[in-house]
């Protein structure tokens, strides 16, 4: 934990020292006096981007945290049996002292620290008025919405591997260390686990705090799908209420950027619509409408070595990881549907195996990693509606089709094609399963529902009652913070 503090810290001013240089660019080892960091606009900027630049490590949302969540679950069967990309996850084998384990955790709570770093800092400079005459009130209250945010994000993803799902128990379950001050010396890592519930408060606080102070919208689509601004602060809150079947509040968040009834185009702010095409959302400048927050890449700056969202899907790849045939997503698939179309093919051990072709650029991996599409906004609306009211809805079974035969025009459902709820559900949950294959949706979707994990290539299924259900708590983790208690696994 110390040695992370410190990287916060050194790679945080580092980046305040560089101004207002897009932080795509590699950023020079360096260590600075803290107080030069808000000295100018262009240093807090500097600052800004480097709080993103924390994110999309590769180890994290650069790619590692989309694949986890992937493999856990029952889409997808290894090429490769390297425990480097995450073959003992795959096989629900991990133990405490894994990298992965460590290294997402240490990866997240870097992150987590350098945002609150730069929330301290900021906050005492204004209001000490430092900061007068080098940034605006607007530019501060955004400043501040956008590390608010990634907090809580950074607090969801930790949620989805490491703790119990907030449906099992109402959030009784132990969750995370909440740490919402900057630890800059090290030292101080004796903190106790919240509970699931108290770590969604704080997302949600983070998240609702940060809604009012969030900018519109951006001038370039680029910033637009790589910045937060007000309507990706609401977006991802249907994600968080759903993932605790808050469903009022799920359709109380939709209906602010969803209309009632198509075209389905955000109507204030960054205009969120579905891409026309499946294939279009993949393919540069990867920033059409529906791309609500993406992880930017180039090929000067990439997610590393065995990171990347390309070196785990595509065939070229010896430690890809290829469909299940037998998965439900692959089988509920039609041969017309465009997202079949996508699939690339390779051989395995002599056999043709299909792999998931939304990571298109294989030699240089510079594909952007999508953290939220507009197309699961709609498809969390879908299923509130239905769920808050007990009852199939036209306006429910028109968002399920919005996305479902933007791919398939034959598949339209009708409204009498729905016996009740439970037919309802069972074909959303199996559209989502299909439209963010590769995505890491799959294994939230399947932990919120306390869905068993189902078998995939000779493993046994792993119902929730099952230590591996979850992930274990990092060693070191356990190793530095006397207050720490593991998972039972």
């Amino acid at each position: 934990m110390k040695n992370l503090l410190k990287i916060s810290l050194t790679f945080l001013l580092a980046l305040a020292m560089l101004g207002c240089e897009d932080y795509l660019n590699p950023v020079p080892e360096t260590q600075l006096d803290s107080g030069l960091a808000f000295e100018t606009k262009e240093r807090i900027v500097g600052q800004v981007n480097g709080l993103y630049a924390f994110m999309k490590a590769g180890t994290y949302r650069g790619g590692r945290f989309f694949v986890y969540n992937d493999i856990r679950a029952d889409n997808f069967i290894p090429k490769s049996t390297n425990l480097v990309t995450g073959f003992a996850t795959w096989n629900h084998s991990l133990l405490g002292s894994r990298d992965e384990v460590q290294n997402l955790w240490g990866a997240i709570y870097a992150t987590v620290n350098a945002i609150n770093i730069f929330l301290e800092g900021l906050d005492s400079n204004w209001s000490a008025g430092n900061l007068d005459g080098k940034i605006t009130e607007a530019d501060y209250n955004q400043y501040k919405s956008e590390a608010l945010t990634l907090r809580a994000i950074c607090y969801f993803d930790l949620l989805q591997l490491y703790a119990q799902p907030y449906n099992k128990d109402s959030g009784a379950s132990p969750g995370v260390p909440l740490r919402l001050t900057a630890n800059i010396v090290g030292g101080n890592n004796d903190l106790a686990r919240s509970t699931v519930a108290q770590t969604y408060t704080q997302i949600l606080k983070d998240l609702n705090d940060a809604e009012p102070l969030a900018a519109a919208t951006y001038s370039t689509a680029h910033l637009r799908t790589t910045r937060i601004h007000k309507n990706s602060i609401i977006a991802f809150k249907t994600r968080v209420y759903l993932n605790m079947n808050n469903w009022a509040a799920v359709k109380t968040e939709a209906e602010k950027i969803v209309p009632a009834a198509a075209p389905y185009v955000a109507p204030t702010g960054a205009a969120f619509a579905l891409s026309a095409t499946f294939p279009a959302i993949w393919a540069t400048p990867y920033t059409t409408a529906e791309s609500i927050f993406s992880m930017p890449f180039t090929a000067t700056n990439l997610a590393g070595t065995q990171n990347s969202l390309a070196h785990y899907n595509h065939p070229s790849s010896s430690e890809a990881y290829y469909l299940n045939v037998t998965g439900e997503a692959f089988l509920g698939l039609n041969a017309a549907d465009a997202r079949r179309v996508l699939f690339q093919t390779g051989t395995v051990s002599g056999t043709t195996r299909y792999f998931v072709g939304k990571w298109q650029s294989y030699t240089v991996q510079s594909d952007y990693a999508p953290v939220m599409r507009y197309a699961e906004v709609l498809l969390n609306y879908a299923e509130a509606l239905v769920k808050d009211g007990n009852a199939v809805t036209q306006q429910a079974v028109d968002l399920l089709n919005a996305v479902r035969t933007r791919s398939y025009p034959a598949g339209a459902y009708t409204i009498d094609g729905f016996a009740d709820v439970a037919a309802f559900t069972t074909a959303l949950m199996l559209e989502r399963n299909i439209e963010f294959l590769g995505e890491g949706i799959r294994n939230m979707d399947l932990l919120r529902t306390l869905s068993t994990i189902p078998s995939k290539g000779g493993l046994p299924t792993v119902p929730p009652t099952d230590a591996s259900y979850i992930w274990p708590i990092p060693d070191s983790e356990i190793s530095t913070n006397k207050l720490m208690t593991g998972n039972g696994n």
